[in-house]
């Protein structure tokens, strides 16, 4: 992994992005999403949607513990794919397979896409032996040297507004409605469903620059700090919810 990581460094800058992220409570969704609505343009291709992603992980948990220790050097892998209107189908939609390297700040995403039935992907349980076996079916395309004893840990959805910043060019999102609505029962089985009580609004560019129009996010009560989805998912499912 840390091979893969100093040949990414090697790339030209522009494959590498830098992630800065506003975190706060859920209170603070409606004052944000109109500030961002007035700094910023709605994403052309993708302005609103659901986004859920099965995380994968080994049996001792190293994904997390990379997290929860404050490792400078981390991987997650998961299986995402994005929400329709209307009703569950058996309809086969996109899934993507990616995995997602960081290194401090900076982080390097692969990606391949693969199809799937929607209800299968929305429904099917955690400890179902098809989800690693679909994994390690496509992995190999990804061209990535991801441990060969993953299984899915749990299954988190949420709302998603994108947006452009006219002055940096920065991909910006606001999340919220963050919610682990399924664990694998064979790895947690006494636990239910987790629900986050925050907010993120993530920039993503190549040099951290912030634009002066967010320091209101500031004194809103938004505050920069690194986060995880999965980290904190999982914080609670293993903690109880403290706070990582």
């Amino acid at each position: 992994m840390v091979l893969q990581w100093c040949q990414s460094l090697a790339e030209p800058v522009e494959k590498l992005v830098n992630e800065v992220k506003y975190v706060g409570t859920e209170r603070h969704t409606e004052m944000v999403s109109a500030l961002l609505a007035a700094a910023c343009q709605p994403d052309g291709e993708y302005p609103v949607g659901a986004i859920n992603s099965i995380y994968f992980d080994t049996p001792n948990r190293q994904f997390h513990d990379e997290k929860l220790n404050g490792d400078n050097l981390k991987l997650k892998v998961r299986l995402r794919w994005y929400g329709r209107p209307g009703p569950l189908t058996d309809e086969d939609v996109p899934v993507f397979i990616e995995a997602k390297h960081r290194l401090g700040s900076a982080r390097r995403k692969t990606r391949i896409a693969v199809r799937a039935p929607e209800r299968w992907l929305a429904t099917v349980p955690l400890d179902d032996p098809g989800l690693v076996d679909f994994l390690y079916r496509h992995a190999a395309e990804l061209g990535e040297a991801i441990p060969h004893i993953l299984s899915p840990s749990v299954c988190i959805s949420y709302s998603r507004q994108r947006y452009i910043c006219p002055v940096t060019g920065s991909r910006v999102a606001l999340d919220w409605q963050i919610r682990a609505g399924r664990v694998n029962p064979a790895r947690f089985p006494t636990v239910g469903p987790v629900h986050l009580d925050c907010i993120v609004v993530e920039f993503k560019n190549q040099t951290k620059e912030l634009p002066a129009w967010s320091y209101p996010l500031f004194q809103m009560g938004l505050r920069l700090r690194s986060f995880s989805k999965y980290g904190e998912c999982m914080n609670q499912v293993l903690q109880g919810g403290a706070p990582l």
